[in-house]
């Protein structure tokens, strides 16, 4: 069978019906890059059920669940290996843990590993217990393992591993806690195995299993860079509010700035960050006092948004009234969308005060249409008005304070101004809130390069120039900006600044 989607010199096919279904299920975006990852998952399920057609397919998926799990673990990225970026880790069990067993009167300290993939980071932890606390670590701890993917909590359940989970452990630990199982592959014993419980859950789902409550420790690494903006702070919020008063969360390193939103205390110990959850403060009353804490209305949508709706419900709503407001706010949202699509267009053609004049009326229509904002800022940079370029980023900031494309901007406004530090500091917030800006590297790069701080220069070069080289040239101008930056000239500028760095000495 070969489908409109399958077949490679197809033109572009239409996928946000589907976008939109998995944004609301499970949480998870499928733009850019990882929309071809989309577009293979269809195509591999709708031949598995003998269907032709996406809109049978996605009507399908509407009142089939197993189907729609199905396809979501199509599309589930599960790279994970035991003892995987091992420092939160040690700083679980030798401080945290021995704290909070302090406070818990004898009672097992819980530990919940959300978003555990096939299982390596709960036996991880239950092996690292083992080694410090020995044969009591099965009535002290209590471990809970959960993902999405049935598949891999049902490799996770039988705990039998190969040589690629196991590039990050010790030999002598691999002899004492596993046992051969086939070439290649070995099992976890089972004192290790009565230790961990492992369930299927989705992270935007409700409401959680018991098993999940009220856990003193959650490990959520390496889980929410797949999500949107808006869902990683709804989960967050989430997985915050099950948490004991006292407990602490851990998040992978690349994404500790993302969560920093008022919800929980940010925490260092060493060079190592975590959240904690203040004592004595009423949750929902944090929650309401916090402007970055409460979702839009689109956001918390998709929570309360069955996926599946009763048939007895569809009517409702449906009165002519209500579809002719309905008809006004889309046709407004339509005319939103053109002319800003308009002001893009004449951005990209050089006619910069045409785009700024169609942006103000853009603006004043929804003033929360942060591309809007973005694109303004970018202009009014372009045309050398700093000042009102960073009133638009502030205007930004307030609406969302993780935007990526406001501190990019500010730190270039910073830049512009000679404010060096400031430039430093927001071009490091970028990366915090995205690895892959390369801008961020690169205009960092420019300023180390300038200060001859040869080593730190060089590797924010090598950064963005991985960046460039692993992303097409042609749209990774558009990553950050809706202008465009020629991609291709940056990386020629990255090569030749590392071949001056390389062949001459920098005093640093």
């Amino acid at each position: 069978m070969e489908t409109g989607i399958c077949r490679s010199n197809a033109e572009t096919v239409d996928l946000s019906l589907f976008k939109d279904l998995l944004l609301r299920s499970c949480g998870h975006a499928f733009e850019n890059e990882r929309e071809q990852t989309l577009s293979a998952a269809l195509c591999r399920r709708m031949a598995a059920r003998d269907i032709d057609c996406l809109n049978s397919y996605h009507a399908l998926l509407m009142r089939d669940e197993p189907e729609l799990r199905s396809l979501t673990e199509l599309l589930t990225v599960n790279e994970t290996y035991f003892f995987r970026e091992p420092g939160h880790l040690n700083l679980m069990v030798d401080k945290l843990l021995p704290e909070l067993m302090h406070s818990r009167n004898h009672n097992p300290v819980r530990i919940l590993s959300a978003g555990c993939s096939t299982g390596e980071e709960p036996y991880s932890i239950a092996i690292m217990l083992r080694e410090r606390f020995g044969s009591d670590a099965e009535k002290l701890f209590r471990i809970v393992g959960v993902d999405i993917d049935s598949t891999a909590i049902n490799t996770a359940r039988k705990s039998v591993y190969g040589r690629n989970s196991f590039r990050g452990i010790n030999q002598a630990l691999l002899q004492r806690y596993f046992e051969p199982a086939g070439a290649g592959e070995y099992s976890v014993r089972e004192e290790l195995k009565r230790q961990v419980l492992f369930d299927v859950v989705n992270l935007l789902g409700q409401p959680y299993p018991e098993t999940m409550l009220i856990p003193d420790i959650i490990l959520y690494r390496n889980v929410s860079i797949y999500f949107p903006g808006e869902v990683q702070r709804e989960i967050f919020a989430r997985l915050a509010a099950i948490l004991v008063d006292g407990g602490c969360m851990m998040v992978g390193a690349s994404e500790t700035f993302h969560h920093d939103i008022g919800l929980l205390s940010l925490v260092q110990r060493d060079t190592l960050f975590f959240y904690k959850k203040t004592p004595g403060i009423v949750f929902e009353e944090r929650r309401a006092s916090s402007r970055a804490v409460l979702a839009p209305e689109s956001t918390r949508k998709y929570v309360s948004q069955r996926v599946f709706p009763r048939e007895s419900k569809t009517e409702v709503n449906n009165s002519p009234l209500q579809s002719s407001l309905q008809g006004r706010v889309d046709d407004k949202v339509i005319n939103i969308k053109e002319n800003f699509d308009k002001a893009l267009a004449l951005a990209q053609n050089k006619e910069l005060d045409k785009s700024l004049e169609i942006l103000e009326d853009v603006i004043t229509q929804d003033k929360r249409f942060t591309k809007a904002h973005t694109l303004k800022g970018s202009l009014l940079l372009t045309m050398g008005r700093f000042e009102d370029a960073r009133g638009v980023c502030e205007t930004i900031m307030e609406q969302d304070s993780l935007s990526l494309a406001a501190h990019l901007l500010l730190g270039m406004i910073a830049r512009q101004n000679g404010d060096e530090e400031g430039a430093l500091k927001r071009f490091r917030e970028a990366i915090y809130l995205d690895a892959s800006c390369w801008l961020a590297h690169f205009y960092s790069a420019e300023l180390m390069f300038a200060r001859k701080e040869t080593k730190r220069a060089r590797s924010s070069y090598e950064a963005a120039l991985r960046v460039l080289e692993k992303g097409s040239m042609n749209t990774l101008g558009h990553t950050f900006f809706p202008l465009s930056f020629n991609a291709e000239q940056f990386a020629v500028i990255c090569r030749h600044k590392l071949s001056i760095l390389t062949s001459t000495r920098i005093k640093g």
